[in-house]
Protein backbone atom coordinates (compact mmCIF):
# COMPACT_ATOMS: atom_id res chain seq x y z
CA UNK A 1 0.00 0.00 0.00
CA UNK A 2 1.11 3.54 -1.06
CA UNK A 3 1.73 5.48 2.04
CA UNK A 4 1.46 9.30 2.61
CA UNK A 5 3.05 11.67 4.80
CA UNK A 6 1.04 13.09 7.56
CA UNK A 7 0.99 16.56 7.72
CA UNK A 8 0.64 18.03 11.21
CA UNK A 9 -1.69 20.97 12.57
CA UNK A 10 1.07 23.18 12.18
CA UNK A 11 2.01 22.26 9.06
CA UNK A 12 -2.02 22.80 8.02
CA UNK A 13 -2.68 25.84 9.28
CA UNK A 14 1.04 27.22 7.49
CA UNK A 15 -1.15 26.04 4.51
CA UNK A 16 -4.27 27.48 4.81
CA UNK A 17 -2.62 30.90 6.16
CA UNK A 18 -0.56 30.89 2.67
CA UNK A 19 -3.54 29.92 0.70
CA UNK A 20 -5.62 33.20 2.23
CA UNK A 21 -4.40 36.12 -0.36
CA UNK A 22 -4.42 39.46 1.47
CA UNK A 23 -5.99 40.74 -1.89
CA UNK A 24 -7.94 38.05 -3.45
CA UNK A 25 -9.16 39.40 -7.73
CA UNK A 26 -12.53 37.06 -7.04
CA UNK A 27 -13.92 39.17 -4.09
CA UNK A 28 -13.06 42.29 -5.76
CA UNK A 29 -14.16 41.36 -9.91
CA UNK A 30 -16.22 43.56 -11.63
CA UNK A 31 -16.20 41.84 -14.84
CA UNK A 32 -18.32 40.80 -17.40
CA UNK A 33 -20.78 37.97 -15.76
CA UNK A 34 -21.53 36.16 -19.14
CA UNK A 35 -25.02 34.36 -18.17
CA UNK A 36 -28.01 33.89 -20.26
CA UNK A 37 -31.38 33.63 -18.57
CA UNK A 38 -31.89 30.01 -19.77
CA UNK A 39 -27.97 29.37 -17.41
CA UNK A 40 -29.39 31.37 -14.70
CA UNK A 41 -32.20 29.65 -14.28
CA UNK A 42 -30.40 26.66 -14.52
CA UNK A 43 -28.56 27.41 -11.44
CA UNK A 44 -30.32 29.93 -9.71
CA UNK A 45 -32.16 27.22 -6.73
CA UNK A 46 -28.36 25.26 -6.75
CA UNK A 47 -26.44 28.21 -6.30
CA UNK A 48 -28.89 29.79 -3.22
CA UNK A 49 -28.72 26.28 -1.69
CA UNK A 50 -24.43 26.01 -1.77
CA UNK A 51 -23.66 29.69 -1.16
CA UNK A 52 -25.73 29.31 2.24
CA UNK A 53 -24.11 26.39 3.30
CA UNK A 54 -20.84 27.75 2.68
CA UNK A 55 -21.35 30.62 4.75
CA UNK A 56 -21.51 28.72 7.63
CA UNK A 57 -20.02 29.78 11.05
CA UNK A 58 -18.69 26.58 11.81
CA UNK A 59 -18.98 27.30 15.69
CA UNK A 60 -20.56 23.68 16.88
CA UNK A 61 -17.15 22.59 14.73
CA UNK A 62 -14.98 25.26 16.48
CA UNK A 63 -16.09 23.85 19.91
CA UNK A 64 -15.53 20.16 18.93
CA UNK A 65 -11.91 21.11 17.38
CA UNK A 66 -11.06 23.53 21.16
CA UNK A 67 -12.51 20.43 23.32
CA UNK A 68 -10.33 17.96 21.16
CA UNK A 69 -7.12 20.69 21.71
CA UNK A 70 -7.73 20.73 25.22
CA UNK A 71 -7.81 16.95 25.53
CA UNK A 72 -4.94 16.12 23.51
CA UNK A 73 -2.61 19.28 23.84
CA UNK A 74 -2.96 19.30 20.02
CA UNK A 75 -3.66 23.18 20.33
CA UNK A 76 -2.74 24.09 16.59
CA UNK A 77 -5.29 21.79 15.36
CA UNK A 78 -7.95 24.71 17.08
CA UNK A 79 -6.47 27.44 14.92
CA UNK A 80 -6.40 24.84 11.56
CA UNK A 81 -10.37 24.29 12.10
CA UNK A 82 -10.72 28.56 12.73
CA UNK A 83 -8.45 29.05 9.14
CA UNK A 84 -10.63 25.82 7.28
CA UNK A 85 -13.95 27.30 8.51
CA UNK A 86 -12.79 31.06 7.39
CA UNK A 87 -11.88 29.27 3.89
CA UNK A 88 -15.46 28.09 3.29
CA UNK A 89 -16.77 31.61 3.94
CA UNK A 90 -14.73 33.00 1.64
CA UNK A 91 -16.14 30.61 -1.06
CA UNK A 92 -19.80 31.66 0.13
CA UNK A 93 -18.37 35.45 -0.69
CA UNK A 94 -17.33 34.45 -4.17
CA UNK A 95 -20.63 32.91 -5.25
CA UNK A 96 -22.32 36.07 -2.92
CA UNK A 97 -20.88 38.41 -5.26
CA UNK A 98 -21.36 36.11 -8.76
CA UNK A 99 -25.43 36.24 -7.59
CA UNK A 100 -25.09 39.94 -6.67
CA UNK A 101 -23.75 40.64 -10.89
CA UNK A 102 -26.16 37.41 -11.54
CA UNK A 103 -28.98 39.25 -9.70
CA UNK A 104 -30.08 36.19 -8.15
CA UNK A 105 -31.36 36.81 -4.29
CA UNK A 106 -29.49 35.08 -1.52
CA UNK A 107 -31.35 32.44 0.30
CA UNK A 108 -31.76 32.64 4.03
CA UNK A 109 -32.72 29.92 4.81
CA UNK A 110 -33.08 26.21 2.94
CA UNK A 111 -33.99 22.46 4.06
CA UNK A 112 -31.38 21.02 2.82
CA UNK A 113 -28.82 23.14 4.63
CA UNK A 114 -30.62 23.03 7.71
CA UNK A 115 -30.31 19.35 7.73
CA UNK A 116 -26.84 19.61 7.72
CA UNK A 117 -26.28 22.24 10.11
CA UNK A 118 -28.85 19.43 12.06
CA UNK A 119 -26.27 16.62 11.48
CA UNK A 120 -23.07 18.20 12.45
CA UNK A 121 -24.70 18.87 15.79
CA UNK A 122 -25.18 15.40 16.49
CA UNK A 123 -22.19 14.33 18.50
CA UNK A 124 -18.87 15.45 18.75
CA UNK A 125 -15.73 15.73 16.51
CA UNK A 126 -15.50 12.93 13.98
CA UNK A 127 -19.76 12.75 13.51
CA UNK A 128 -18.89 16.41 12.70
CA UNK A 129 -15.87 15.76 10.36
CA UNK A 130 -18.32 12.92 8.67
CA UNK A 131 -20.81 15.01 7.62
CA UNK A 132 -18.32 17.62 6.28
CA UNK A 133 -16.44 14.77 4.47
CA UNK A 134 -19.99 14.36 3.01
CA UNK A 135 -20.34 18.17 1.96
CA UNK A 136 -17.07 18.36 0.51
CA UNK A 137 -17.00 15.01 -1.82
CA UNK A 138 -20.72 16.11 -3.23
CA UNK A 139 -18.95 19.74 -3.98
CA UNK A 140 -16.56 18.54 -5.83
CA UNK A 141 -18.73 16.69 -8.32
CA UNK A 142 -21.18 20.26 -7.57
CA UNK A 143 -18.47 22.40 -8.87
CA UNK A 144 -17.37 20.47 -11.84
CA UNK A 145 -21.10 20.55 -13.07
CA UNK A 146 -21.43 24.21 -11.81
CA UNK A 147 -18.36 25.12 -14.31
CA UNK A 148 -20.09 23.34 -17.17
CA UNK A 149 -23.45 25.23 -16.75
CA UNK A 150 -22.32 28.58 -18.20
CA UNK A 151 -20.01 30.55 -20.12
CA UNK A 152 -19.29 32.90 -17.59
CA UNK A 153 -15.34 33.37 -17.08
CA UNK A 154 -15.95 34.96 -13.78
CA UNK A 155 -17.94 31.62 -12.70
CA UNK A 156 -15.20 29.48 -13.91
CA UNK A 157 -13.23 31.03 -11.92
CA UNK A 158 -14.64 30.66 -8.85
CA UNK A 159 -15.67 26.55 -9.77
CA UNK A 160 -11.47 26.45 -10.49
CA UNK A 161 -10.71 28.07 -7.24
CA UNK A 162 -12.80 26.08 -5.02
CA UNK A 163 -12.32 23.05 -6.08
CA UNK A 164 -8.78 23.41 -5.65
CA UNK A 165 -9.45 23.99 -2.22
CA UNK A 166 -12.00 21.25 -1.27
CA UNK A 167 -9.36 19.05 -3.05
CA UNK A 168 -7.09 19.70 0.35
CA UNK A 169 -10.16 20.09 2.52
CA UNK A 170 -10.85 16.55 2.33
CA UNK A 171 -7.41 15.61 2.77
CA UNK A 172 -6.99 17.68 5.85
CA UNK A 173 -10.41 16.37 7.55
CA UNK A 174 -9.46 12.46 6.14
CA UNK A 175 -6.30 12.73 8.13
CA UNK A 176 -8.01 13.54 11.13
CA UNK A 177 -10.29 11.19 10.72
CA UNK A 178 -7.71 8.83 10.71
CA UNK A 179 -6.20 9.92 13.85
CA UNK A 180 -9.48 9.54 15.57
CA UNK A 181 -10.15 6.13 14.46
CA UNK A 182 -6.42 4.79 14.85
CA UNK A 183 -7.77 3.01 18.40
CA UNK A 184 -11.21 1.50 16.88
CA UNK A 185 -11.47 -2.13 15.88
CA UNK A 186 -12.27 -3.73 12.98
CA UNK A 187 -15.88 -4.07 13.60
CA UNK A 188 -16.28 -0.73 15.23
CA UNK A 189 -14.82 0.60 12.02
CA UNK A 190 -16.66 -1.59 9.71
CA UNK A 191 -20.23 -0.13 11.21
CA UNK A 192 -18.75 3.45 10.97
CA UNK A 193 -18.04 2.91 7.33
CA UNK A 194 -21.39 1.60 6.67
CA UNK A 195 -23.70 4.28 8.27
CA UNK A 196 -21.35 6.99 6.73
CA UNK A 197 -22.07 5.39 3.20
CA UNK A 198 -25.87 5.20 3.82
CA UNK A 199 -25.64 8.56 4.94
CA UNK A 200 -24.06 9.41 2.12
CA UNK A 201 -26.16 7.69 -0.67
CA UNK A 202 -28.89 9.38 0.90
CA UNK A 203 -27.39 13.05 0.65
CA UNK A 204 -26.83 12.47 -2.80
CA UNK A 205 -30.21 11.71 -3.74
CA UNK A 206 -31.49 14.54 -1.37
CA UNK A 207 -28.82 16.53 -3.13
CA UNK A 208 -29.77 15.82 -7.30
CA UNK A 209 -33.63 16.31 -6.16
CA UNK A 210 -32.52 19.71 -5.39
CA UNK A 211 -29.84 20.32 -7.89
CA UNK A 212 -31.12 18.63 -11.15
CA UNK A 213 -31.09 21.48 -13.39
CA UNK A 214 -27.89 22.73 -12.48
CA UNK A 215 -26.18 19.43 -12.86
CA UNK A 216 -27.84 18.83 -16.07
CA UNK A 217 -27.01 21.49 -17.37
CA UNK A 218 -23.12 20.50 -16.48
CA UNK A 219 -23.62 17.66 -17.89
CA UNK A 220 -24.67 14.70 -15.33
CA UNK A 221 -27.52 12.71 -15.51
CA UNK A 222 -28.61 11.02 -11.84
CA UNK A 223 -26.06 7.73 -12.84
CA UNK A 224 -23.18 9.33 -13.54
CA UNK A 225 -23.52 11.97 -10.99
CA UNK A 226 -24.20 9.47 -8.21
CA UNK A 227 -21.46 7.24 -9.87
CA UNK A 228 -18.86 10.21 -9.67
CA UNK A 229 -20.01 10.67 -5.92
CA UNK A 230 -19.05 7.22 -5.00
CA UNK A 231 -15.64 6.77 -6.44
CA UNK A 232 -15.11 10.27 -4.66
CA UNK A 233 -16.11 8.60 -1.42
CA UNK A 234 -14.10 5.34 -1.87
CA UNK A 235 -10.75 7.80 -2.61
CA UNK A 236 -11.71 9.73 0.63
CA UNK A 237 -12.28 6.67 3.15
CA UNK A 238 -8.54 5.10 2.03
CA UNK A 239 -7.74 8.12 2.69
CA UNK A 240 -9.30 7.67 5.95
CA UNK A 241 -7.20 4.59 6.93
CA UNK A 242 -4.82 5.18 9.13
CA UNK A 243 -1.71 2.81 8.07
CA UNK A 244 -1.95 4.76 4.48
CA UNK A 245 0.24 7.63 6.69
CA UNK A 246 4.01 7.58 7.98
CA UNK A 247 4.70 8.50 11.25
CA UNK A 248 0.78 8.51 11.81
CA UNK A 249 1.52 5.66 15.02
CA UNK A 250 3.31 9.21 16.74
CA UNK A 251 -0.13 11.07 16.69
CA UNK A 252 -1.83 10.62 19.74
CA UNK A 253 -6.07 9.24 19.16
CA UNK A 254 -8.26 11.54 21.59
CA UNK A 255 -8.55 8.62 23.84
CA UNK A 256 -4.70 8.23 24.21
CA UNK A 257 -2.92 9.94 27.01
CA UNK A 258 -1.29 12.95 26.80
CA UNK A 259 1.70 11.92 28.19
CA UNK A 260 2.28 9.06 25.83
CA UNK A 261 1.83 11.59 22.76
CA UNK A 262 4.25 12.15 20.29
CA UNK A 263 3.79 15.44 17.48
CA UNK A 264 5.08 13.91 14.28
CA UNK A 265 7.97 15.81 12.51
CA UNK A 266 7.73 14.99 8.71
CA UNK A 267 9.90 18.16 7.49
CA UNK A 268 7.24 18.31 4.65
CA UNK A 269 6.57 21.99 4.24
CA UNK A 270 2.58 22.63 3.08
CA UNK A 271 2.39 23.95 -0.28
CA UNK A 272 -0.88 25.06 -1.94
CA UNK A 273 -0.37 22.95 -5.24
CA UNK A 274 -0.31 19.68 -3.30
CA UNK A 275 -2.88 17.67 -4.73
CA UNK A 276 -4.21 14.35 -3.18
Amino acid sequence: METKTFWSSSEWCEYLTRNSPDSDHLLTWAGDVRISHSERQAIFKSLQSFQLGESSEGSHLYRCAEKYAKATGDVQYQEAIKLFIREEQRHAQYLARFMKFAQIPLARRLFIDSVFRKLRRLAGLECSISVLIIAEIIAKIFYRALRNATASDFLHAICDRVLRDEQMHIQFQAERMAILRKSKNRIVLASTNAIHRILFAGTVLVVWMKCEKALRAGGYSFFPFFRDCWKELNCATRLMECRRYEGLQEVRAISETLENSIEPSSGLKPDRNRWL
